[in-house]
């Protein structure tokens, strides 16, 4: 193959590498499912909900291989919570990602427990 073939071929693998690279992180919800069960705003589920997605987001970026699971400190209507990112992600892309979800899962699932998951 001739020197300016090469160049032309590292040129497009460069380009595509770089391409990739520069993607903006996709954080669009790819499936949920919300429960049947709902809850009022003054219900102590409520905070119970509260406390977790801002624990979830504040603790996944730091947590040992971006995974995370929590539960409300509170007995009375105790919460769950688990939060993942990719390994592939950085600090800053995890903690994008998990901020993103924390409104939009009150949004999708008004008032009743929630099951989403990010891509």
């Amino acid at each position: 193959m001739d020197t300016p073939s090469r160049v032309g071929i590292m040129l497009m693998l460069s380009l595509l590498i770089f391409n990739v690279v520069k993607g903006a992180p996709r954080t669009g919800i790819v499936n949920r499912a919300c429960n049947t069960g709902s809850y009022s705003s003054d219900n102590p589920y409520a905070n119970n909900m509260t406390y977790i997605l801002e624990d979830m987001v504040t603790v996944t970026p730091n947590h040992a291989d971006y995974d995370y699971s929590t539960t409300s400190p509170y007995t009375v209507a105790a919460a769950y919570g688990l939060a993942t990112c990719s390994q592939a992600l950085s600090y800053s892309n995890c903690g994008k990602c998990t901020g993103s979800v924390k409104s939009p899962i009150l949004a999708i699932c008004p008032n009743s427990g929630h099951v989403l998951a990010l891509k």
